[in-house]
């Protein structure tokens, strides 16, 4: 009954976000931006989130290995792009951290609450990297947002830091000798995922001098989008540049396909995790992970 109010929830959501999109941008000028995109650089886009993913699957690892939960790099990297998977195609049941605890708990005999501890301190340390940057952009990028004393706020970078041991030290103790490697690993991850994001605005005609607005607004979305009332945040993440768009003046249709072939490159990346929905023995070979395992 909870999942199935959970899957209503996200339908309502999603949908009224979609609609509400669609009335404030010119669909065909959006189309026009996509369908026109250079493919070279929305490729080159799609290799640099896959590396990114990579560096997540090494980020939650060097967590599991504090419990001690020494899970082979290999056999963590199949579990990560199978839980990239039910991420995006089980939205309203069993999602990619769901899989993680059961698998963990099943085969490793590590406890649950272990893990869902070093998983929310996984999730919290990529929201700390996303604050990180939207602090700094704020302080040396962004010139038009009306705030006060927005030149000092990346004084407060520090905070975040600390935040982020009290997390941790509050979440899970054992977790704490590996904070710093984890947020080293989640500010790469979200330059990254920046990265991404840029070669997706050059490859659709953005205009360079414009990019800091466009960045900002995206961390911005990124964070609307980790809120799981939607489907991978869609629609979201698209109403936060609309809105945005309001104070740093960027092109709504732009960050509209921005939004869209973001989406769509984390969607293609996190394909490859079917074939260990399908078959999740081959997770590890030499561990007999029997196939009605699977949740769907």
């Amino acid at each position: 009954m909870n999942n199935t109010l959970k899957l209503i929830l996200k339908i309502i959501v999603s949908g009224f976000a979609f609609w509400w999109v669609v009335r404030q941008i010119d669909m065909v000028s959006v189309w026009e931006r996509i369908s026109s995109a250079q493919w070279w650089w929305i490729l080159t886009a799609l290799l640099t989130y896959v590396i990114s993913q990579i560096l997540s699957a090494l980020r939650v690892n060097s967590l599991y290995k504090t419990v001690p939960l020494h899970l082979p790099t290999s056999e963590n990297t199949k579990l990560y792009w199978l839980g990239m998977f039910y991420n995006f195609f089980l939205p309203g049941g069993v999602g990619g951290d769901g899989y993680k605890v059961y698998y963990l708990h099943k085969y490793y005999d590590s406890k649950v609450k272990n893990i869902i501890s070093l998983l929310l301190c996984d999730r919290i340390s990529g929201l700390a990297a996303i604050c990180i940057y939207l602090l700094l952009f704020t302080s040396f990028f962004i010139e038009d947002l009306p705030l006060p004393y927005r030149e000092y706020l990346f004084l407060f970078v520090p905070a975040i830091f600390l935040g982020f041991y009290i997390a941790v030290r509050f979440l899970n103790k054992k977790a704490l000798p590996a904070q710093l490697r984890v947020m080293a690993y989640s500010l790469l991850i979200q330059g990254l995922q920046m990265a991404t994001a840029m070669l997706i605005f050059i490859a659709i005609g953005g205009d360079i001098r414009t990019t800091d607005n466009y960045m900002f607004l995206f961390f911005l979305s990124s964070i609307a989008s980790a809120i799981p009332i939607s489907f991978g945040g869609i629609g979201l993440r698209e109403m936060t540049f609309i809105i945005g768009s309001e104070y740093l003046l960027v092109d709504n249709d732009i960050s509209v396909a921005l939004s869209v072939l973001f989406y769509t490159t984390s969607l293609v990346s996190s394909i490859p995790g079917v074939v260990y929905a399908i078959r999740p023995s081959l997770i590890n070979k030499g561990r007999h992970v029997p196939d009605n395992t699977n949740p769907i």
